[in-house]
């Protein structure tokens, strides 16, 4: 997500100014720069104060003042921007092509190659509804009990007043005022208590894997509440918006729940004895493991799995003592002997293959895990099998 501009934030590493600078008083040249990729696998780095001015279109300036490019920051740019010395920086252009002058004294900049490409991920959603097939509130008078007809589409059940039972094949639940289920079963007998009243919205979403909050009963805070009150009123309208107005009141709800469910299972998913630990880092380092040949950010990989950064972070660095960042890294390295050993491509064909931003960033990062060069690697393969295959003919 963007880091807002504000000025506290920012001044660590410049300001920002209005009018633009007059080139014959200022003593500076100006470099016409087009930028057409959202996906950056270099920064400038200029001895001296730059300058900024980008005149039509919109941007991002991703920045940082360490030589490790370890912590990169982004900012909108609103205004023309002043970079103090030593800043490593670029734009990431949101409305291709961007042209931007970059105003600085007549010296050639550093070019320095990020450790790997920096991709612009804008604000999304994990999943969005698809259709809502139906939509519906009911009071019971009586006792009463119903056996779902097999279907694979969502139900949300939400309980207004009284109790409601459902049993589904994973376990029974008992639902007090203001609890909700989500299920989605070939399977489900209900049994209504007298007075109960409750909503009922079964719906489909664009996504292949099931949502993770199935199952569960929730106890609705008053935000959520008045959420699903709105989707029951709009449920009863019939104007030209209020369709839309059902599937945004729905996911905003779906997303409350998701937001709430990761709050309270944070704790859970960091524990050692946690049952639902190893399914969910296994599918995480099983996505990483399928991707492996891929461009992939750790935003991604949150999005796969219904986690925040944070979770995962604590996740990795409880069970594996390492980071996302630093596991990806690794099993691309190990990937890369492999594909080594096998004799097929060549070193550069590799890098690229695996997603690293050059050859010398490549074999830089192979020297410092395993201690030889990607090359040197590759020679002692080819000199190992040539003496195997020589003693077989002895």
């Amino acid at each position: 997500m963007t880091k807002q501009t504000i000025p506290n934030d920012f001044e660590r590493y410049g300001t920002f100014y209005n009018e633009p600078l007059d080139l014959q008083k200022s003593n500076l040249s100006r470099r016409e720069i087009v930028s057409a990729s959202k996906r950056l696998d270099q920064l400038f780095m200029f001895p001296c104060e730059t300058h900024i001015e980008c005149h039509a279109g919109l941007a991002l300036v991703l920045v940082t003042d360490s030589p490790d490019l370890d912590d990169l920051k982004t900012f909108p740019v609103r205004r023309h921007i002043t970079l103090k010395a030593g800043m490593y920086f670029n734009l990431i252009p949101l409305s291709a092509p961007l042209t931007w002058n970059l105003l600085a004294p007549d010296i050639e900049p550093e070019i320095v190659l990020l450790p790997s490409p920096y991709t612009y991920q804008p604000v999304s959603v994990p999943f969005h509804i698809r259709k809502i097939f139906d939509c519906w509130f009911v009071k019971e008078d009586r006792l009463c009990r119903l056996a779902r007809p097999p279907h694979r589409a969502y139900e949300l059940l939400y309980v207004y007043e009284g109790r409601l039972d459902i049993k589904l094949p994973s376990g029974s639940h008992h639902l007090q005022p203001h609890d909700l289920i989500i299920y989605r079963s070939e399977q489900a007998d209900i049994e209504i208590h007298p007075g109960c009243s409750y909503l009922t919205a079964v719906f489909d979403v664009n996504q292949r894997k099931s949502l993770h909050i199935l199952n569960h009963t929730f106890h609705c805070t008053s935000e959520l509440q008045q959420i699903l009150w709105k989707l029951l009123i709009e449920s009863s309208e019939n104007s030209y918006y209020t369709k839309t107005l059902m599937v945004c009141y729905l996911q905003e709800a779906l997303l409350l729940l998701m937001q709430f469910y990761e709050t309270i299972s944070h704790k859970t998913l960091i524990s050692e004895n946690a049952p639902g630990r190893n399914d969910l880092l296994s599918e995480i380092l099983a996505y990483m493991n399928k991707r492996i040949t891929e461009p992939i950010t750790i935003e991604e990989i949150c999005h796969e799995v219904y986690i925040s950064r944070s979770s995962l972070q604590a996740l990795f660095k409880t069970h594996l003592n390492t980071s996302p960042k630093n596991y990806l890294l690794n099993i691309k390295l190990q990937k890369s002997k492999e594909l080594i050993r096998q004799e097929q491509y060549t070193i550069s064909e590799i890098a690229y293959m695996l997603g690293f931003s050059s050859i010398h960033y490549f074999s830089r990062l192979f020297k410092k895990y395993f201690n030889t060069t990607p090359s040197a690697y590759s020679r002692k393969i080819a000199e190992t099998k040539k003496k195997t295959s020589g003693e077989a003919l002895l």
